[in-house]
């Protein structure tokens, strides 16, 4: 068997939260199960600020808390708004960015 380099047109997108808004681990468990997403990633941030203004930043004291969080995935591109608006019903307030990408991943033939 020969690995062959295959491109495929996603839809990357990038749902900004904080991990005291919504069910990040409720949401993952579903965009595995629904959507046959490709890949998802959750990325938590250590300071940030949102659209109030308060920085929110972690100390040695920090558990948890208002810290951000940033929840990644792409998908066929299709499938990607259905995605989207699951998202925008799982965890209120957040600001979701998409755009088109190119993925180019190994295939065994």
């Amino acid at each position: 068997m020969e690995n062959q380099i295959k491109k495929q047109s996603v839809t990357l997108v990038r749902v900004y939260t904080d991990d005291n808004n919504g069910h990040i681990s409720t949401m993952l468990e579903q965009l595995h199960k629904r959507g046959d997403v490709i890949g998802t990633t959750i990325f938590r941030g250590i300071a940030g600020f949102g659209d109030q203004g308060h920085i929110h930043q972690s100390s040695l004291l920090d558990l948890s808390g208002h810290l951000p969080v940033v929840v990644e995935f792409y998908h066929k591109s299709e499938k990607s708004e259905e995605l989207i608006n699951f998202v925008h019903e799982q965890i209120n307030n957040a600001h979701i960015i998409s755009w088109e990408v190119n993925l180019s991943f190994e295939h065994l033939d």
